[in-house]
């Protein structure tokens, strides 16, 4: 069996995250495969899957029909039994393949494109969302053998919104390395320590971390001791997220860190993991963070009602209600006891849920039906 697996690009994403981790065990499975890139990114994960030596190859620049028909060509003359696309602007380009060559193409849906959320980002282009909306549809059709979908909310999502047959969607969650083996092995931190609380996320809209920012002003208000160390690239909001920190002078419990990519340490080494993204696909870094043996504190929308468990490991909130996100990280802080035993049962969810290697072999498996 051959695999082709396209993607945007190998960068810091959780899709691009789950695609090394896909790889990986690929390779330890002796499943021959390559990878096509649309874009280069210096910050991700490509330079550490180049440093394994993989087959990594990237279409050269060009329009949409110039890239479609590379993507025809390389197909046809690397004779693959299976084409795997992820993420939006690679599957349109396999779909738009197709109509080129023959091939069997599986299609990894990741995120809930046509939210009402997305629709309220200031920062995306309506008019262009609708018309990829309606191409989406169109070429769904026939462009299109087999999807995988890494949530049921993402596969209720494109039924919905996009009229996708269920019957052509699989479910499996996105595995991800293991952290910890057991809770025992976390670092010791002694409770009279300045809570540490993480969140990882590039600067977007998405992200919500504006409203996280608007916590922590009411939270330092109230006298309580944390500190949140954002990691994640900039983006389209990080003036506004330096702008607000500034205003409010948050520089003291608010840091920006940039990109790291050390994240399994950066996790051990906290004690609260908050994510306030407004859609997701499956949210990767909820994930991480609880194969880190971490209580969570995060948005309360259906795709994050399946990756976490609501007053057992997690404190949902309303991201667009403060309140709730100062109630929901408050009581963490306060409270060093709920943190361990949200933090326990993080890790046993973990290993209930999303094993890496479970994963990975319900998508080799689906590999082989398909083909």
């Amino acid at each position: 069996m051959k695999i082709l697996i396209i993607i945007d690009s190998l960068g810091s994403g959780g899709a691009e995250r789950s695609t090394e981790v896909m790889a990986d065990y690929l390779f330890e499975n002796n499943v021959n495969f390559e990878i096509l890139c649309l874009d280069h990114r210096e910050i991700g994960v490509q330079q550490k899957m180049q440093n394994k030596g993989y087959n990594i190859k990237f279409l050269k620049n060009g329009s949409f029909l110039s890239q479609t028909s590379q993507i025809a060509k390389i197909i046809t003359s690397g004779n693959f039994d299976l084409v795997h696309s992820i993420l939006f602007r690679s599957n349109i380009r396999t779909r738009f393949a197709k109509l080129k060559t023959k091939f069997v193409h599986l299609e990894s849906l990741v995120n809930t494109t046509y939210s009402k959320e997305r629709f309220s980002d200031a920062k995306v282009n309506q008019t262009i969302l609708k018309f990829y909306k309606k191409l989406d549809t169109y070429s769904s059709k026939w462009g299109v053998d087999h999807f995988h979908s890494i949530t049921n909310a993402v596969k209720g999502h494109y039924v919905e919104k996009v009229g996708y047959d269920s019957e052509k969607i699989t479910i499996i969650p996105r595995g991800r390395k293991p952290i910890l083996d057991d809770y025992e092995d976390r670092p010791v931190r002694p409770n009279s320590e300045v809570v540490q609380i993480i969140n990882v996320g590039r600067h977007e809209f998405q992200k919500g971390q504006i409203f996280l920012l608007k916590a922590a002003k009411k939270l330092k208000d109230h006298g309580l001791s944390f500190i949140i160390r954002i990691y994640g690239r900039d983006g389209s909001v990080t003036p506004e997220l330096k702008n607000y920190i500034k205003e409010n002078s948050l520089e003291e419990v608010v840091l920006l860190m940039g990109y790291h990519n050390n994240i399994a340490e950066l996790l051990l080494n906290s004690d609260i993991f908050v994510f306030p993204s407004l859609y997701e696909g499956l949210g990767g870094a909820l994930i991480e963070a609880q194969s880190a043996g971490l209580p969570i504190a995060c948005n309360d929308i259906p795709v994050f009602q399946e990756v976490v468990r609501k007053n057992k490991n997690a404190n949902l909130f309303d991201s667009r209600d403060t309140e709730t996100i100062v109630d929901a990280i408050g009581e963490l802080i306060e409270n060093a006891e709920l943190r361990k035993s949200y933090g326990i049962k993080s890790l046993l969810h973990y290993n209930e849920k999303f094993q890496e290697e479970a994963n990975n072999k319900k998508m080799l498996d689906l590999y082989k039906r398909l083909v």
